[in-house]
């Protein structure tokens, strides 16, 4: 994973070094990012794999104070009319970051690996529940 920090940054911004670092995990096992929205207090973003079961995940970001919420959402092809109907095609998985864990003050992404293996397992299981 690449450094993002420059000077002239500051700490305010250490949730986008964050969201950063996840789309280019993201990117790294395989999705391409089709849309990104960087937001002051919110990051949208879309990926797709045409390996993949799921059409796509959205990240969706918030950032609450000294936390960011990201929802995952793996959104399966719709195989039926239920699927259509009642949105059964959509697995959601929330996590919260404490940004201060993830990117240091002089904004460093921290605990990489730890992010690595968070990103990993929720693809996962959002490709698991798209089978």
């Amino acid at each position: 994973m690449s450094d993002h920090s420059t000077k002239g940054d500051t700490a305010a911004s250490n949730d986008r070094y964050l969201i950063v670092a996840i789309h280019q995990l993201m990117e790294e096992y395989g999705w391409n990012g089709i849309e990104r929205n960087f937001g002051v207090e919110s990051h949208n973003m879309v990926y797709i794999n045409s390996e993949s079961h799921l059409e796509r995940i959205e990240i969706k970001a918030h950032v609450m104070g000294a936390f960011m919420n990201v929802n995952f959402l793996g959104l399966a092809t719709k195989k039926g009319t239920l699927d259509k109907a009642l949105d059964f095609n959509t697995q959601e998985i929330p996590k919260k970051f404490e940004i201060n864990k993830y990117v240091s003050p002089d904004l460093k992404i921290l605990n990489e690996q730890r992010l690595r293996n968070t990103i990993a397992v929720v693809i996962k299981q959002l490709e698991m529940a798209a089978e």
